[in-house]
């Protein structure tokens, strides 16, 4: 990462930029690595930077009522959180709602009754110009029904989304959400994998400016485990899954799958934080082989360290296929799951259910793509420029560039949350609003959340650096020493240059002697957001001066 844009950072040369390229700080891949042009080919090296002058996010409408059905898919209301690159006051639009956020010091948040959200579209469109639009990022919240909020982060229109793990046998009914982002007619193919016989793939219309909600049991009827790839062949359309029991009702406990990395060869999957208390059912690792046959090494991540569990070593993935396997981590903290494919293997596609302390609902959390770099320019598969793209290092696209601004949500209110840090590969060291975390290669970190409503920033060097939000419903305050001293942020006397300014001054006020706020992690783990950097400068032209444009 770098200064802000037009700063001394931004005329680093290329060598000092394709460096810092080796920074990665919440790299998620929901909906980004499958959103590169399909070239895996090396680019030229950019000739020059641009600004970001104009961005735009789409955001799952949780609270949405598919047409036909007489209850919300997620119970409301449903709640929007901005963040921008800088600290001056701004204007955010939100496209598919009258309403413009006004934002003070980076930050604004709005919140749509349950009444407001009815409808058919399925999304909310966010967007942003001038000095607004660098690092714009947006996450959505939603009550839930008594068994933790829901929450997901908003992501630019993709062309392909992925999706592991819900079941479709009896008592369990998840949906898929496709909603049409613009006003042309959108064609979507399906493809999924289970555990049984293969499935023809399917194409879905999706009307324009509406979504198209189908069951996943009508798509793979009594599969014990599912993998979705969702392609938009033509228009703009933000695909979404929720989890949830047949039953229906409140306290049913439904779950949103986030989407996850497309193929690769390397993934990580959380951080996450299973609840204390009763042991429950182990972790679920879905596993699915779009092509061929896959041979993979899995691995669990603790503030230990490393460990292979019995069992795990060689795990062997059916071609076109979908397997799922129980994964021990430990209760009351925090681990992470690292999948490898064996050398000259086939890419696979994971996702991780997580025992969520509600009996018999799993929390799904996605998995992060490691695989190295291409060289690729950062523009997506709508020819718009997303950010710096990393020459060398682990990358997973935007959220990887040297310049990207990675905002953290506060927990919601009422709720319990902690930020997971993870580091797979090599050693590294973050400030969260200017708090210092060192993480020795192979471990994670468990800290607590920012405190201010707005939320706060993140930097890092080394890596690379994975990082996720979770968040549940609240138990009283561990007591002193209870997290345990592994998992303890170590101090450290030195902050980044890039630390913002707001950050500093958070630190500060933790020297002046006030008292941190505790740690109070979920006792229902309700949702696994992984965080990602939102760029603020181009190293491409964008081919549409306002990406906003084809929405209105």
């Amino acid at each position: 990462m770098t200064s802000p844009s037009g700063g001394p950072g931004a005329a680093r040369s290329p060598l000092r930029r394709r460096a810092a390229a080796r920074v990665l700080v919440s790299v998620a891949v929901v909906g980004i690595g499958g959103a590169f042009l399909a070239d895996e080919g090396v680019s030229p090296a950019p000739a020059g930077n641009w600004p970001v002058s104009a961005a735009l996010l789409a955001c799952p409408e949780l609270t949405t009522t598919p047409s036909g059905a007489r209850d919300p898919v997620l119970a409301g209301p449903l709640g929007l959180a901005v963040r921008t690159a800088g600290t001056a006051d701004g204007r955010v639009r939100v496209a598919t709602r009258p309403a413009e956020l006004r934002t003070r010091l980076g930050g604004a948040a709005l919140t749509l009754p349950s009444a407001a959200t009815t409808g058919d579209r399925g999304s909310l469109l966010v967007s942003a110009r001038g000095t607004s639009a660098p690092g714009l990022s947006a996450i959505v919240t939603g009550t839930g029904d008594g068994a933790g909020p829901v929450r997901a982060r908003c992501t630019p229109p993709q062309a392909s989304s992925w999706f592991a793990g819900p079941s479709t046998m009896a008592g369990r009914d998840p949906v898929v959400i496709l909603s049409n982002l613009a006003d042309q007619p959108a064609q979507v193919g399906v493809r999924v994998f289970t555990d049984g016989t293969a499935i023809a793939p399917q194409d879905i219309s999706v009307p324009p400016g509406h979504a198209v909600t189908r069951r996943l049991a009508a798509l793979a009827p009594e599969a014990a485990v599912t993998a979705l790839d969702v392609e938009v062949r033509s228009g703009r359309v933000l695909a979404w899954m929720v989890d949830r029991s047949s039953i229906g009702g409140p306290f049913t406990a439904p779950r949103l799958v986030p989407v996850t990395a497309p193929p690769a060869r390397r993934l990580l999957l959380g951080g996450v934080v299973v609840p204390a208390g009763p042991p429950g059912p182990a972790a679920r690792l879905v596993l699915a082989a779009p092509d061929r046959a896959a041979t993979v090494r899995v691995s669990v991540l603790t503030v230990s360290g490393r460990h292979t569990p019995v069992g795990l070593e060689t795990v062997r993935v059916p071609a076109t296929g979908a397997i799922t396997m129980p994964v021990p981590l430990p209760p009351g903290g925090a681990s992470a799951v690292l999948v490898e494919s064996a050398t000259g293997a086939a890419p696979v596609v994971a996702e991780l259910g997580v025992a969520s302390g509600w009996a018999g609902v799993s929390t799904w959390a996605g998995a992060v793509r490691l695989d190295a770099a291409s060289g690729r320019r950062g523009l997506d598969a709508f020819g718009r420029g997303i950010g710096l793209s990393g020459a060398a290092g682990p990358t997973a696209g935007a959220g990887t560039a040297p310049d990207a601004v990675v905002g953290v949500p506060s927990p919601p209110a009422g709720a319990a949350g902690a930020v997971v840090l993870a580091a797979p590969a090599g050693p590294v060291t973050a400030w969260l609003d200017g708090d210092p975390i060192r993480l020795r290669a192979g471990t994670v970190a468990l800290v607590r959340g920012p405190s201010r409503p707005a939320g706060g920033r993140l930097v890092a060097v080394g890596g690379p650096l994975v990082a996720t939000a979770v968040v549940g419903t609240a138990r009283p305050p561990a007591p002193a020493g209870a997290v345990g001293a592994e998992q303890a942020p170590v101090p450290s006397t030195a902050s980044p240059q890039d630390t913002p300014a707001d950050a500093a001054g958070d630190a500060a006020d933790d020297a002046g002697g006030q008292a941190a706020r505790p740690l109070v992690l979920p006792k229902i783990l309700s949702a696994v957001v992984a965080l990602e950097g939102a760029p603020r400068l181009l190293d491409a032209p964008p081919a549409v001066a306002d990406p906003a444009l084809p929405y209105r």
